[in-house]
């Protein structure tokens, strides 16, 4: 007879916590703060993420579960508070999990992430920058010029329109946003009058925004049509904030789309952009960031750069309109294609364009046979080990990485150490205030290529 067990035979049964879960609040020390914003103290030997502590709190915290290494819970009341805790400024911050340090002041956020990313620096990648450079640092609010939004219904038909709960896949009802662009951070409260009492509205189930410095894009994806209403109420919506309307059915081949484009301005160029296409979403920094690559790249007109994962080309036209060539190279053949046109738009005849799986291997590709003396590495959260060899291989001057997840970085610059490059000059943006999310850039320069050390020869196998 089979034994009644859920696992197969390869699986292990799961593990039961060591202890039972204490069903009061504990008291705990707050030493420092995690990469997603938790405080972190510790429980019985294992460390305790908290949410809504700070470092050098001392709490009462509710823990809700263990794993094998570390506990989870929340802030029940707090005995003494940071001199850094501030209350937060939205009304729904306790549960919308669109932030999670709007309890911690602008100043120490930034302080906390830059130490956050050197300590990765330091523990992971066994690398220290040459240089600090200052923060970049832009408005704290209202800078968000892009967003995703759901919709749902509730059981008795009342809209729901808003951004996921913290910790939960369910959406929590908001009014207005404080960090989403002034233009739009009552979106919410008016889409959700508007489908007040018109029916099943289950069939929309996300609202995208994305702003140009004029105008810009409001979205939706849809499992089928719109019906005539709600085409109307979105119609009317998209005319009331001086957007356009784009409908996406799931499944279906996208729309073409032919209004005319929006767009932002990076100094003298301008960008344009469509509905889908990535954007920095907060622009006071992308500008900022932008004129701090190219004068970290002291750029001169026989440089030749190659620009990967260059999206519609942020960093590209900017480093070409200072005169320098330029290669920039994009997984997504849509915004290949679209910073073609941004070229052509800002007359900008000494860069081009490529589509390739930055995954692959590039080198039998005729673009990555070309020389460059500079290269340009703006990767997505996974980073760009597999990339690292290659473009080492290329024995390019400088490399500047732009970052948006610290523990790549990390990992990543411990492969270019490898690889004969020292991290001459480092900087964090605040791009992402009131979140946990950090954005950096780090400059790494060549060296001497570090080499294996021979093993001396142990004498084993000779015959005497």
């Amino acid at each position: 007879m089979k034994q009644n067990r859920s696992y197969t035979k390869n699986q292990c049964p799961a593990r039961k916590p060591a202890h039972p879960l204490p069903t009061e609040p504990v008291e705990l020390s707050i030493e420092s703060l995690s990469y997603d914003g938790r405080g972190v103290g510790r429980f019985q030997g294992k460390a305790a993420f908290i949410a809504n502590a700070l470092p050098g709190e001392q709490v009462m915290a509710q823990l809700t579960e263990e794993k094998s290494r570390f506990y989870l819970g929340h802030t029940d009341t707090i005995i003494s508070a940071s001199s850094h805790r501030i209350d937060p400024a939205c009304p729904h911050y306790q549960q919308c999990g669109g932030c999670d340090l709007q309890h911690l002041d602008n100043d120490a956020q930034l302080e906390l992430k830059q130490t956050q990313v050197l300590e990765q620096l330091d523990r992971i990648g066994h690398t220290q920058p040459g240089k600090i450079s200052p923060a970049l640092t832009a408005a704290n609010w209202n800078y968000r010029r892009s967003a995703r939004i759901g919709i749902n219904q509730l059981y008795d038909g009342e809209p729901i329109v808003g951004f996921r709960r913290r910790g939960s896949h369910l959406l929590s009802q908001i009014d207005s946003c404080a960090v989403l662009d002034s233009r739009v951070a009552d979106i919410f409260s008016r889409v959700r009058d508007a489908l007040r009492d018109t029916g099943d509205i289950k069939y929309i189930t996300q609202l995208d925004v994305d702003l140009g410095d004029q105008g810009g894009y409001l979205s939706l994806r849809l499992k089928k049509q719109l019906s005539d209403e709600h085409l109307e109420i979105f119609t009317a919506l998209a005319e009331h904030y001086g957007l356009s309307l784009h409908l996406q059915i799931i499944g279906a081949d996208p729309d073409k789309f032919t209004d005319s484009l929006s767009s932002y301005k990076l100094d003298q160029l301008e960008l344009m952009f469509r509905p889908g296409d990535f954007i920095q979403i907060n622009a006071g920094i992308n500008q900022q960031m932008v004129d701090k690559a190219c004068q970290m790249l002291e750029l001169k007109p026989e440089d030749k750069i190659l620009d990967l994962f260059c999206g519609l080309g942020n960093f590209s036209l900017p480093v070409a309109h200072a005169g320098a060539s330029v290669t920039g190279v994009e997984g997504s053949l849509s915004m290949v294609e679209q910073a073609e046109r941004n070229a052509r738009h800002n007359n900008q005849q000494n860069c081009r364009f490529f589509c390739a799986n930055l995954a692959d291997n590039l080198k039998g590709l005729q673009w990555f046979k070309q020389n460059y003396n500079k290269i340009i590495l703006d990767p997505p959260r996974t980073g760009a080990a597999s990339l690292i060899p290659q473009i080492c291989s290329l024995r390019p001057e400088l490399i500047l990485y732009i970052s948006c997840n610290p523990g790549a970085l990390a990992r990543d610059s411990q492969l270019l150490s490898e690889e004969g490059y020292q991290l001459r000059e480092f900087l964090v943006m605040d791009m992402f205030p009131q979140t946990h999310h950090i954005e950096s850039m780090a400059l790494f320069v060549r060296g001497k290529k570090k080499t294996q050390k021979k093993k001396l020869f142990s004498g084993k196998g000779i015959s005497r």
